[in-house]
């Protein structure tokens, strides 16, 4: 969605340009070459192989920092980085992260079950597997991946424990079907994805922490690519723009609601029929964007 994108920073003041999922620096670069002189970039991701290659792609004036979405508002803070006029999260994974075979990723290539952004942290996937119980395991796959055979899937890991891509694609495929298998699949790769990177958590603090550190004028935009994600999006928009998130019998607004920010997407943002005729991994992307008021 890279018009889209460009099209949204336009008419903001002159600042900085946050990138918090800086990848390969795809919109990043775009908006550069769209708006030249209007940003001075930052760019952040947790996947410490994407900040290397996105050093190869970008200009030498691009300032890249390895760190998880929840620290992005803490270092903008205390190095006093402003006045930050745009901020973008594209949280979809890249094409190099899905096709690189030791990633674990994608189902479609046999690795060991890795599934982390950062390979320098924590434990990979193929090392817990063994840890999990039913019940723990039934509620990541239905929370996170909300697939409807989780009980099934779920007893077939437990029992099997799987340490490869193949081997969970294996179990996947015998329980949903030939038919169903490729949406099984990617739910339960996603489910387990976020689940071991914390992302749904790492996401919220973040967004809600920057949206505060925008400058007047300046503009937020999310690209999400599944309900979860978007769910956290319009939240954190209502609660600043002012619509309390208490809920009913509650005398005194204990959220923290306030009006700082003007959404400017009722309804989300789709890519067009060519962009997903060109990249059907598109498809199921949303955009939302707010302006700081």
């Amino acid at each position: 969605m890279v018009k889209e994108i460009v099209s949204v920073f336009t008419d903001v003041p002159e600042g900085i340009f946050i990138d918090a999922t800086i990848g390969l620096g795809g919109h990043a670069l775009a908006v550069n070459r769209n708006l030249p002189g209007k940003f001075s970039f930052f760019g952040f991701d947790r996947d410490g192989e994407m900040i290397e290659l996105a050093r190869e792609n970008l200009p030498r004036d691009f300032r890249l920092r390895k760190m998880t979405y929840s620290k992005i508002p803490s270092a903008l803070e205390s190095e006093s980085i402003g006045p930050v006029t745009g901020a973008l999260f594209d949280l979809g994974l890249n094409s190099l992260q899905l096709e690189n075979g030791g990633r674990g990723f994608s189902y479609r290539e046999r690795s060991l079950l890795d599934l982390r952004f950062d390979r320098t942290s924590g434990k990979p996937l193929h090392k817990m597997v063994d840890k999990f119980n039913l019940s723990e395991l039934v509620d990541i796959l239905k929370t996170y991946g909300q697939e409807k055979n989780s009980r099934a899937i779920a007893r077939a890991i437990i029992d099997k424990r799987p340490k490869t891509t193949d081997e969970l694609a294996e179990i996947v495929r015998k329980i949903a079907g030939s038919r169903n298998f490729n949406k099984s699949a990617s739910r339960v790769f996603q489910a387990l994805r976020i689940y071991l990177n914390d992302e749904l958590d790492e996401f919220e603090k973040a967004l809600k922490g920057i949206v505060p550190l925008i400058s007047k004028g300046g503009r937020i935009a999310v690209i999400s690519y599944h309900s979860l994600e978007d769910g956290i999006v319009k939240r954190i928009f209502r609660l600043y723009s002012g619509k309390c998130q208490c809920g009913p019998g509650k005398g005194i607004c204990e959220c923290g609601a306030r009006k700082i920010i003007d959404i400017k997407t009722k309804k989300p943002v789709r890519p067009g029929e060519a962009e997903v005729m060109n990249n059907p991994r598109a498809r199921s992307a949303r955009l939302r964007y707010a302006e700081k008021i």
